[in-house]
């Protein structure tokens, strides 16, 4: 074959992966939009409120939630320009979570081409992360989790990428990736471990100094130190983001270790709730829950294969390391707290190495028993995206949003953390107004007006000391019942 057939025919082979990229892509968008959930009631409504009012010039006025939420200003500020842009309504909220989900496809594939040096293996990643149901379903969800971990895989694979290309330029462009994904959420943490690990054993086992792992290093803790100074001239207080973290977990005690394994056991036993934390919570969440498809468990087996064949030795790191962070390591500088993974978008630091993995794992079998497992996936995808569906309760959510636009001019009381979703489903119209301590006094609720109950809000909030009336006036005859939306109870004033 002559050089110009040679050329010919790569470039025809280079065509033909994008156009299956795209393809993937194109499927990946219409899963996303059929399958979408929106505004969730949840911590969404937290994240929602802070970008209004950053928004409008008076950032974090009147809030009232999880004190570390507004220090995740990336995120904040991102849905504020989509505010500015699409103006303030729910869609706003979740124009960025569904861009960068779309955007994750193409980083996986071409990150595990880049550790696969493998066009099929990197096409069927980018197939397994398109149909992968959290991912499915979290892109229209406004929570952080999903960005911040994109931009953490985005530095990996730019110092992958200066390391092999031998390239330093690349390694910088990593470094900045980190330090925004900083401003998303806190979980750059467990790769600034992997990667000082990494960098230790280049110097003790390779006699070498690594130059992308000490520049992705320098960037992560430039951003703490950079984010430090600047906390210390405006709180005077260097090591503010750690201090608003430690009263974060006193605010939401109930969300950390110990509580959250002992509601598994009852037992105060600090060693027995440790064990069922990392052990019975923690790596069932990881490798036993159904919306996962068993990926964890295909990643995990692949990666003994990789060990007795000597290959892939730093995918096998990513995912044991990781693995082992997320499962057992502190999320407090102060005590030892591991991470409670009951919630299911926490796979996410996890989640390229099981994509990639797993690719590698399914693209060892013959071309009839790939198909076959890949049907399989795609039906245990759809399936557990319909599961997703009833998990949040998008049908009676699609109907309260309905309501509440169809009656946008009402005034509704209700609690600060109902009243944040409410404004933003009704476009902030009309304001609702907070139902706000115990002396709350319902006489003043104007004839016709209406309150809004939801019990677990209300028994949440009381967790986190918020202090309110008894609502069992609601049921007297100064109150009728409305409507109800599952948790969510209508009543109107009639005197």
């Amino acid at each position: 074959m002559d050089l110009e057939s040679k050329a010919l025919k790569e470039i025809n082979s280079t065509y033909k992966q994008y156009f299956l990229l795209s393809l993937i892509v194109l499927l990946g968008l219409l899963l996303r939009f059929y399958f979408r959930i929106g505004h969730i009631f949840s911590d969404d409504a937290y994240y929602t409120y802070l970008s209004y009012t950053l928004l409008n010039g008076e950032f974090a006025k009147d809030y009232l939630g999880y004190p570390v939420f507004p220090l995740r200003l990336a995120f904040i500020g991102l849905t504020a320009v989509s505010m500015r842009i699409f103006e303030v309504n729910e869609f706003a909220t979740l124009f960025f979570p569904f861009t960068f989900s779309l955007l994750n496809i193409l980083l996986t594939y071409k990150l595990s081409r880049l550790l696969t040096n493998d066009n099929k293996i990197a096409l069927l990643a980018a197939l397994l992360i398109a149909l992968f149901p959290a991912d499915i379903v979290f892109a229209s969800i406004n929570f952080p989790d999903l960005i911040n971990i994109f931009f953490i895989n985005l530095g990996i694979y730019f110092l992958l990428k200066s390391y092999f290309q031998k390239k330093i330029s690349w390694a910088y462009i990593g470094g900045i990736s980190f330090f925004l994904s900083m401003q998303f959420k806190e979980n750059i943490y467990y790769m600034f471990a992997l990667l000082i690990i990494l960098l230790i054993y280049f110097l003790l086992k390779k006699k070498h100094l690594n130059l992308q792992l000490l520049i992705g290093i320098l960037f992560i803790a430039c951003n703490y130190l950079i984010e430090g100074f600047i906390y210390l001239l405006l709180h005077n207080d260097f090591f503010y983001r750690i201090t608003i973290t430690n009263i974060n977990y006193g605010y939401s005690y109930y969300d950390f270790f110990p509580y959250t394994a002992q509601k598994l056991s009852g037992s105060k036993n600090y060693f027995r709730n440790l064990f069922d934390q990392i052990f019975l919570i923690n790596s069932k969440s990881i490798f036993l829950r159904r919306f996962y498809l068993l990926l964890p468990i295909v990643a995990f087996a692949q990666t003994f294969s990789n060990y007795l064949r000597k290959e892939k030795p730093l995918l096998n790191f990513w995912f044991w390391g990781m693995a082992i962070l997320i499962i057992a390591f502190t999320t407090s500088f102060s005590e030892y707290k591991p991470l409670d993974l009951a919630r299911s978008w926490y796979i996410y630091s996890l989640l390229m190495p099981i994509i990639i993995l797993s690719s590698v794992f399914i693209n060892r079998f013959s071309k009839l028993i790939r198909i076959g497992l890949i049907v399989i996936y795609v039906l245990g995808s759809l399936i557990m995206c319909f599961e997703y569906q009833i998990f949040f309760d998008k049908a009676n959510l699609t109907s309260l949003k309905t309501f509440l636009r169809e009656n946008s001019f009402r005034t509704i009381y209700t609690d600060h953390f109902t009243k944040y979703s409410v404004d933003l489903i009704r476009e902030y119209v009309a304001g609702s107004k907070r139902i706000s301590d115990r002396d709350f006094n319902f006489t003043q609720i104007v004839s016709g007006d209406w309150v809004l109950f939801n019990k677990k809000h209300i028994k949440e909030l009381q967790m986190q000391k918020y202090q309110f009336p008894d609502f069992d006036i609601l049921n007297t005859s100064n109150f009728k019942k409305l409507a109800s939306f599952n948790d969510f109870i209508f009543y109107e004033k009639l005197h």
